[in-house]
Parts: C-alpha cells; structure tokens; sequence
C-alpha cells in the first residue's frame, strides 16, 4: 500500500512539473476528483463514504490563463472492515485553488508518519495544438 502511495504521489508530481514549452504544444487541464487514490485506498479494502458531496464550480486561475471545473469542498472518509476511520480526503472550503489535503491514520499507515499530504485535484495533460 505504501509503495503505490508514493508511486501515485510521484506521478502527481511528475504530472505537475512542467516540462519545456512549445508553440505546438498546449496544457489540458482536467479534474480527477482525486479519483486514484480514491480508487486505491478501495482496492485495498477500505470503504468509501461521502460525507460532503463533492462540490465543483468553474474557477479561473490567472497562472494558466484557463478556467476549470473544479472541485472546491466536499469531504470523503476511508474507513475499515470494523469502521475504524483510515483516512480522508478534504477538497476544501469553497476556495477556488487546485488543493486537496489526504489525511491517514498514523497507526494504520505507520511507515507513512507525517498523516497528511496536500495534492493538486488536477491532471495536466499535454497536447498537441
């Protein structure tokens, strides 16, 4: 579990590094309603829960000159066979930003200490024009 945490984790960062521009190429932006790590905490057995419907409104972000459909609240819990809460991942307040914070229990994830870790909510995907 750890190892693909750090994997996905990784190719967020990779994803979001931006490589050398070119004339020919553009940058697609998409939401992914952080459904990777969704996905993987559920492959892993754990039980998702909506606590607060995910929320998207379009946002213009000024750095990228682009609006998108983003998700700006919404509040999903992970939790175990006996309902013992693993994890969470909180969109935010209603902000217009590309953050979402994951949050996991220490004790269930201990090779992972620091129990919480910010993430773009976006994929950027490169094109040609």
């Amino acid at each position: 579990m750890t190892k693909l945490f750090y994997f996905t984790l990784s190719l967020f960062i990779l994803i979001s590094v931006s490589c050398e521009k070119s004339e020919d190429i553009t940058t697609e932006i998409i939401s992914n309603d952080a459904i990777e790590l969704r996905s993987e905490l559920q492959q892993e057995g754990y039980i998702e829960t909506i606590v607060d419907s995910i929320n998207k409104q379009e946002c213009y972000f000024e750095e990228w000159d682009k609006t998108v459909l983003t998700p700006v609240s919404g509040l999903i819990e992970f939790h175990d066979s006996n309902d013992n809460w693993v994890a969470s991942i909180d969109f935010g307040d209603g902000s217009c930003d590309q953050w979402a914070v994951k949050t996991w229990s220490v004790t269930v994830f201990p090779e992972s200490p620091e129990g919480e870790n910010q993430f773009s909510v976006f994929d950027f995907v490169k094109k040609e024009k």
